[in-house]
């Protein structure tokens, strides 16, 4: 099955360590080293706003909290090197006169945002930061070994650590949500993945994932499962990429609305290997993405490559696309999907997408950033 690249945008001179497509819009954040966040529309890929002037070292990691209920505000996290989290609120009524280069005949104005909080507490680098499905919680991780859980006012603006949780013994590189249960995974530098619940307004560890051989650099959930299934993809400098799936759980509930044992009882997850798919890489894998759309899985990392896997049947993968040297010959840091984007409204005069309608097709995409600055857009052949 063929893979293309159909677009790149020469972001940055500096590495790019993260992207993150906004759940409802079409908007593409991405975290550099050069200290800053940039903003891209999804409908032409030209740069919508720079958001800079508030970290003191390199943005690591960047996520959008979900749109719920009333609320229409557009909010970006962004983890730092400096040890913090910072908090960034879209102004929707005001836009800069400012005009930014789109990098051909076309021209926009760059977006106006302002920025709200600052999180404090980590003692070293935050690497990954991410909210939860309803936008409650935020979880950050750092190299101080901890895993921190915060919630947010109705404004953004204001955040309460529910939460500093220490049982991963090393640098802990990534925390993602499930997508639909307030549950949180971690992956560390001490080989492990760590998953975490509330219990009794306490945030207790309920299950270890054991398998690696190497630090685990990314997970990611199944977002194609139903209510109260789960299963997890990790990618390790093992040079393995492997599939978890929950086997059982006791003391409290899979999901919210299933009722709970005995609240005296511990909560405890069973999580099994289901897979480990082809093995393709030949360095550390750095990210992997799971779609919500297709169920793909995609991977990429130290040695340039960029893997597209299949399920055939439960447990069992294929390689269904790969592609060498997909950013020349520097590393890969980050991969995710995302369903492409078509605007109504004519190229290149769009903000932010909404304005034009975009109507997002059947296709999907993949994002890639690596240390060339770059950020590569990709297409693979979907076959029914």
């Amino acid at each position: 099955m063929p893979i293309k690249q159909v677009h790149s945008i020469p972001a940055h001179v500096d590495r790019i360590w993260n992207l993150a497509p906004h759940p409802t819009l079409p908007l593409l954040a991405a975290a550099t080293s050069d200290k800053s966040a940039q903003i891209y529309s999804l409908n032409t890929y030209f740069p919508v706003a720079q958001l800079d002037g508030n970290h003191k070292r390199s943005i690591r990691s960047v996520s959008w909290k979900p749109k719920s209920g009333s609320n229409s505000e557009v909010v970006l996290a962004t983890a730092s090197f400096d040890g913090s989290v910072g908090i960034w609120i879209r102004d929707s009524d005001r836009y800069a006169q400012e005009v930014g280069s789109t990098g051909d005949s076309g021209s926009i104005g760059l977006e106006e945002w302002e920025f709200v909080a600052s999180l404090e507490g980590h003692e070293n680098e935050v690497k990954c930061v991410d909210w939860s499905c309803e936008g409650t919680h935020l979880a950050s991780c750092s190299r101080d070994k901890s895993v921190w859980i915060w919630e947010a006012d109705e404004d953004n603006e204001e955040f309460e650590c529910l939460a500093v949780l220490q049982d991963h013994t090393q640098d802990v590189k990534h925390v993602v949500w499930h997508p639909n249960e307030d549950l949180l995974a971690s992956a560390s530098y001490d080989d492990t993945i760590r998953l975490w619940r509330e219990d009794d307004d306490d945030w207790v560890c309920s299950g270890e994932i054991i398998g690696h051989r190497s630090t685990v650099w990314c997970i990611d959930f199944d977002k194609t499962t139903g209510e109260g299934a789960a299963r997890l993809v990790s990618c390790s400098a093992d040079e393995t990429v492997r599939v978890w799936s929950r086997e059982s759980m006791t003391g409290n509930t899979a999901h919210r609305d299933i009722p709970s044992t005995f609240r005296s009882d511990p909560i405890s997850e069973n999580w099994q290997q289901e897979a480990i798919l082809p093995q393709r890489h030949s360095g550390p894998i750095y990210a992997v993405s799971w779609s919500g759309q297709s169920g793909r899985i995609v991977s990429v990392g130290a040695d340039g490559l960029l893997v597209v896997y299949q399920e055939v049947k439960t447990g069992e993968w294929e390689v269904i696309a790969e592609e060498e040297d997909a950013h020349s010959v520097f590393e890969i840091n980050t991969a995710v999907w995302s369903r492409k984007w078509k605007s109504t409204a004519s190229h290149g005069q769009e903000g932010d997408g909404e304005k034009g309608e975009p109507k997002p097709e059947e296709a999907e995409i993949i994002i890639t950033g690596g240390d060339d600055g770059n950020i590569n857009i990709w297409e693979v052949t979907f076959q029914k």
